[in-house]
């Protein structure tokens, strides 16, 4: 069935910027063909000679040796998307996932600036172009489902007055086309097509606005085709309006399933007037339906400040003590936040609501059987430990081998199968390998209250809503994902590279306490000869109240460094950003679609990425 669905590949068509939408550097055509071209893939790739990383910013014509022409400059936006036509069926955001499609548009302009294209010797104007032969667009991803279901999300079925969506900037190049569902559904069966799961290979992704997935008509279609090749885990964030008998019965049948339910308000009231839907009923019956048909869920909550900061908390209170009975996998709570596009006033003290929300999770966790996290965790680790980045434990999944073994809120681990761990993304990445291996039992040895206890878990001894098929570490819940102490490794063999002696390293809010912290225990800092500093840049691009690290912009790194230089620092000999802001479909460019190369060709300094993960919680 599903060969015969997908036999006709949709089309992907792309228009052509129109001409003169843009000032040209030079204004001779020809040779500003030739800088537009060597621009685009300059944004593409990295010239070498050797071994070498070659930096080009200009180029000479062989018929005049004497004239130097810039490719990039301070007058032309090079970052900037392209915008389609009102009414196009052009995806604008491919300057950030797959840059190649932008590329093409670019060098085509560039020739029709300078040239016409005939067909019998007659004169055509091409508008447009599109995708040949849809193998060559295959790239390496994740293997993740939701690469092909989460085009299902471009609608969605509540206005939530909180929704990030609100507070996107028109400088960001995500859209959501305006399309007919059937129209959609013909893009998801060609993705489908191309998707490979064993191979982790799926047709270049253009997400836009990611909305409600199970509100597309096609969605249960979707979800039963794409069980047809793959018995991966569909991870489905949904505002749970759709979550009717019919689709709860047909998402039981397609298990592995596990939804992120963004309840937000156990009260009828009040969700409505968060999420300004009619159907608060559908979702808040849903969660005794899941229970009963055995798909495990978290749910999710945003503490709006809505009337006020103290019914925000008594909410939240009330909300977890509702979802409790139902057994979710997870309460998580995602603290408040909004850019400067979503409201240019202050709308609450975000330290104020932030500390006082984390405040009432610490007292809820102390009974609640199920396990709640304050997104983003750094925020709490911040402010209650000293010493960050330990494998604490702060929840277990209700009758997961953890919790079956006796591990508890508040135990440190400090071994795993003899093995020592002494930090987050160890502790982690051991279960979840012990996990996938053919072991039946596990040995905790953790501190609690200053003694060793010594705990074995059972891998076999579980219930709802425990499932190995979707919790990686047995049922122990961390405070996040940690900061890998590799980082500094890495961070040490950029500098060695480059045999640099003074060091501006760009950080964030949250994450530089724990960087501090790995450096001091590495000696890095007091390497002979090396001077390191830290800078924090703020987040104006999105402004608000937002402070999130991976949330940064280029415009944001370049305004740092030259900040930092006007305070009367000395020049540094390299600067290292780590990769994590740039990590949307791997061509490391930030949320505008802005490669980071234009950081050193702003700043004239050299600039390394630091890989590392983004920390997502």
């Amino acid at each position: 069935m599903m060969d015969e669905v997908a036999a006709k590949d949709f089309v992907f068509r792309y228009e052509l910027p129109s001409g003169g939408n843009k000032e040209p550097v030079y204004q001779e055509r020809l040779v500003e063909m030739l800088r537009e071209q060597l621009a685009s893939i300059l944004n593409l790739v990295i010239p070498m000679q050797g071994t070498t990383e070659v930096k080009v910013d200009g180029f000479k014509l062989l018929r005049d040796s004497e004239t130097v022409y810039k490719i990039f400059t301070s007058s032309v936006k090079e970052h900037s998307p392209y915008q389609p036509r009102e009414g196009s069926q052009d995806i604008n955001n491919a300057a950030l996932y797959e840059p190649r499609i932008d590329f093409i548009k670019r060098q085509l302009a560039s020739l029709l600036s300078v040239v016409s294209l005939e067909r019998d010797n007659k004169v055509i104007e091409p508008d447009g172009f599109r995708l040949k032969d849809l193998k060559d667009w295959q790239v390496p991803a994740a293997g993740d489902p939701a690469e092909v279901f989460g085009y299902a999300a471009a609608r969605c079925d509540a206005r939530c007055v909180f929704c990030y969506a609100q507070g996107n900037p028109a400088a960001m190049p995500f859209s959501n086309l305006q399309r007919s569902p059937e129209e959609e559904f013909e893009e998801i069966k060609t993705r489908l097509k191309y998707y490979s799961p064993r191979a982790n290979l799926s047709l270049f992704p253009t997400l836009g606005n990611l909305y409600e997935v199970l509100a597309h008509p096609y969605a249960v279609e979707t979800l039963r085709l794409l069980r047809e090749k793959t018995d991966k885990v569909f991870r489905i964030v949904t505002n749970g309006l759709s979550l009717t008998p019919e689709t709860i019965a047909a998402l039981a049948e397609l298990q592995p399933v596990y939804l992120y339910i963004s309840l937000n308000s156990a009260s009828p009231e009040r969700h409505r007037k968060l999420m300004r839907t009619r159907k608060s009923d559908t979702v808040l019956n849903a969660l005794p339906r899941l229970r009963e048909k055995g798909i495990p869920y978290a749910v999710v909550i945003v503490p709006w400040v809505f009337d006020s900061l103290q019914a925000a908390l008594d909410d939240l209170v009330s909300t977890i003590g509702y979802c409790e009975p139902y057994e979710p996998h997870l309460i998580q709570i995602n603290l408040p936040g909004y850019t400067q596009y979503f409201s240019d006033k202050k709308l609450f003290d975000r330290d104020e609501v932030w500390s006082a929300v984390v405040a009432q999770v610490r007292e809820i966790r102390q009974t609640c059987a199920i396990p709640i996290i304050a997104m983003p965790t750094m925020y709490e680790e911040n402010s209650y430990y000293d010493r960050k980045n330990e494998p604490r434990i702060i929840g277990m999944v209700k009758n997961s081998p953890a919790a079956r073994a006796g591990l508890n809120i508040g135990d440190r681990i400090t071994e795993i199968n003899g093995l020592p761990v002494s930090s987050r993304p160890q502790a982690r990445d051991l279960l979840s390998s012990l996990r996938d291996s053919n072991l039946k039992e596990i040995l905790f040895v953790v501190e609690r209250d200053g003694r060793l206890l010594r705990l074995t878990a059972n891998l076999d001894d579980f219930t709802y809503p425990y499932s190995p098929d979707i919790d990686p570490h047995l049922g122990v819940i961390f405070l996040g994902m940690g900061f890998r102490v590799s980082c500094v490794e890495k961070l040490k063999a950029i500098i060695d590279s480059h045999q640099a002696r003074r060091v501006l390293l760009l950080s964030s809010t949250l994450v530089r306490p724990v960087l501090e912290q790995c450096l001091r225990e590495s000696h890095l800092l007091g390497a002979s000869g090396l001077r390191l500093d830290i800078a924090v840049p703020p987040n104006r691009f999105l402004g608000g109240n937002i402070f999130m690290g991976d949330l940064l912009v280029v415009q944001d790194f370049i305004d740092c460094i030259k900040e930092y230089l006007a305070r009367g620092n000395q020049k540094p000999d390299l600067i290292i950003i780590p990769s994590s802001p740039f990590h949307l479909g791997r061509w490391k460019r930030d949320l505008t679609g802005r490669v980071y190369l234009d950081i050193e060709r702003e700043v004239g300094i050299p600039v390394a990425l630091l890989e590392n993960e983004p920390i997502y919680d």
